[in-house]
Order: C-alpha cells, then structure tokens, then sequence
C-alpha cells in the first residue's frame, strides 16, 4: 500500500490516541476503575500515566512517524487490543474498559478488531516513506480540507460505534439467563390463555373446520 492509502487511517489512529489520552488525564478515575476491575494494579496516577503515553505516542506518530513513532503507535494500540482481550475473557459484562475516562466504552470484540487494525496499518505505515502529518496535508493541497473533515467524521463514526454498539447490542440480544427463566411451556400457556379469552378452548368446534357445536 501507498503512503496516501495508509495515511488517513493512520492519522486517525494517532489522533484517537492523543484524543483518549488527554480525557484520561483531566478525568482519570474511570480508566483507573477499569484497570482495578481487570484485577491489575490501578489508581488515578497510573490512569493520567497511561494518558501521557497516548499523548505522547500520538504526537510522535504524527509528527515523525518515520522516526519510531509509527512503530511506538502500532505497538500501542496492539496492546491495547491485548488488555481487551484480556477484560473479555476475565469480565466480559464490564461496563468499561476506560478507554475513554467517564465516558462508558464496554468491551467488546468490535473494539478489539479496530484497536488490531490500528496497530497493524500503523506498523504499515511505518514501512512506507511515512511522511508526517503536515508534510501529508501540505502534498494534499486544497484537497486536506476535505479530506481532514471526512478522517474526522470517520473518528467521530469509530468512537459512536466502539461507546454505543455494544450495549445497544446487548440490550437487542435476549441473554441466555432469559431463555432459561422461561420454559418451552411458558410461550404455549399463554397461548392457552388468549384463546380461551376469545371462547376458543381445547375441543373446541371452531378450531376444526368444517365441524359444528354439539
């Protein structure tokens, strides 16, 4: 892949980071909640610490990812996607993985995938001449208008699916826990029921056609 084809994607990415990091460092409490509900060492410190490297590795992605940064931004946010993984298996009802400080991300497979596709177009990236932001832009002319509105609808389309999807999906999907509290014979009582308030009632002539009362 070109340069060109990598670099909204990547710069993306990068700027996720430094978006998620300076929320965790104004609200850490959050990510620090998180990080003890994963039963790893967590406190508000080591919350706003985790902000500062997203910070960081996001402006040095950004501005000399040929240096390092885009290698520093792929190892990142792989192993982001390694903390997921292991909130999934350890607590898969958890209300956030504080990726985003107060605001509730839950974790989930569709978070993962996108935290492993960052890392992977990131370490892309970095195998291509990988210039940096601005030199992008600046090669884009008139064209970085459009194209920073459309990477920053993309941004805001990735965060409402990563914080929202999930638990609009867990709220459509019936738990196993519901289909247990209901046995099979639950649906056809009250179905029993509603006929017999309609005067139909088992052996009643009208549920056999061509048959009469009595």
């Amino acid at each position: 892949m070109t340069p060109d084809t990598l670099a909204p994607p990547f710069f993306l990415a990068a700027g996720l980071l430094v978006l998620a990091g300076a929320v965790k460092v104004v609200a850490p409490d959050a990510t620090a909640q998180a990080i003890i509900d994963a039963d790893l060492p967590g406190s508000r410190s080591v919350a706003r610490l985790v902000g500062l490297v997203e910070i960081a590795i996001g402006i040095w992605a950004s501005v000399a990812p040929a240096a390092g940064g885009a290698i520093a931004c792929g190892a990142l946010y792989l192993g982001f996607a390694g903390f997921l993984g292991y909130v999934l298996v350890v607590h898969p009802d958890a209300g956030s993985c504080g990726c985003a400080g107060p605001t509730p991300v839950p974790p989930s497979r569709l978070h993962l995938t996108l935290d492993m596709l960052a890392g992977l177009v990131a370490f892309a990236y970095a195998f291509t001449v990988a210039p940096s932001l601005a030199t992008w832009l600046d090669t884009l002319g008139w064209g970085a208008v459009p194209v920073t509105l459309a990477v920053a609808l993309a941004g805001w389309l990735a965060v409402v699916a990563v914080t929202m999807g999930p638990g609009a999906y867990r709220s459509w999907t019936p738990s196993v826990h519901d289909h247990d509290a209901e046995p099979h014979g639950h649906d056809h009582a009250v179905a029993d029921r509603e006929l017999e308030a309609a005067g139909v009632v088992s052996g009643h002539a009208s549920l056999w056609p061509g048959t009469k009362d009595g």
